[in-house]
């Protein structure tokens, strides 16, 4: 591992450890709810996962996606950089008792303790996109999911005029050692890594920072938007999944 790879894991495990007890609280809103959701739908519909199954999430922060997931059905291993939020994920699943959810600190680029063809399948929200090697983490995920097991991740989208201007002028919000992807890269990095039946979709022209008077205009924008050839380049999340 680089130093410099070593600063970024360093810098985003601090900057999670102290986000921790409150990094959910971006889905309590109503648009915060619809994010989520329009997110978990389309990870489902992509992966085609077997409920009951036993999946690992990567980067799974507080586990406010892994709770949501877990009540549809599935097992789910969480697997974060952050100490911190794997104790507030195992946390908040003990006390919604939820007993087929487990969670561990792990480093998506280098998943050493995990043997090969172990999960039923995999999925990632919005984490990959923080990592220094993106293609790493791919081929890591395709070890550890067994023959035929699929797996799905998001990434920002490179042409989303949300990433690229509107989201900095309008909240003031920048992260540290994001990247942005178009869908050709991403299809690249999974295809490169062994995957086969690799399929995209650009979802999402609504903010989880919308306000509540607003969101209805933009849900019909995200129904319009999505389906409409040209526009559909400039949806703010690319969700790309693919089969061993």
């Amino acid at each position: 591992m680089t130093s410099s790879t070593g600063r970024v894991k360093a810098d985003l495990r601090e900057m999670y450890n102290r986000l921790a007890d409150g990094y959910s609280t971006a889905f309590d809103s109503a648009a915060g709810r619809y994010f989520m959701r329009r997110k978990i739908e389309a990870m489902l519909d992509l992966g085609r996962f077997t409920r009951g199954g036993h999946l690992v999430e990567i980067g799974c922060a507080d586990g406010a996606f892994t709770l949501e997931i877990g009540r549809l059905g599935f097992r789910i291993t969480g697997l974060d950089l952050s100490p911190e939020c794997i104790r507030v994920a195992a946390q908040r699943v003990r006390q919604a008792g939820l007993t087929e959810l487990n969670f561990a600190v792990a480093d998506a680029e280098n998943l050493t303790n995990i043997c090969d063809d172990t999960f039923d399948g995999a999925f990632s929200f919005s984490a990959l996109r923080y990592v220094s090697d993106a293609a790493a983490s791919i081929r890591e995920l395709f070890r550890v999911v067994r023959c035929g097991a699929a797996v799905v991740v998001d990434f920002p989208n490179s042409w989303s005029p949300w990433f690229t201007f509107l989201k900095p002028l309008l909240t003031g919000e920048t992260h540290i050692h994001d990247h942005r992807y178009t869908t050709g890269q991403v299809v690249a990095m999974m295809q490169a890594a062994g995957f086969r039946d690799v399929t995209a979709r650009r979802i999402l022209f609504t903010p989880k920072t919308t306000p509540g008077w607003i969101l209805p205009a933009l849900k019909a924008a995200d129904y319009i938007g999505e389906r409409t050839p040209g526009l559909n380049q400039l949806a703010a999340i690319i969700m790309v999944g693919g089969r061993k």
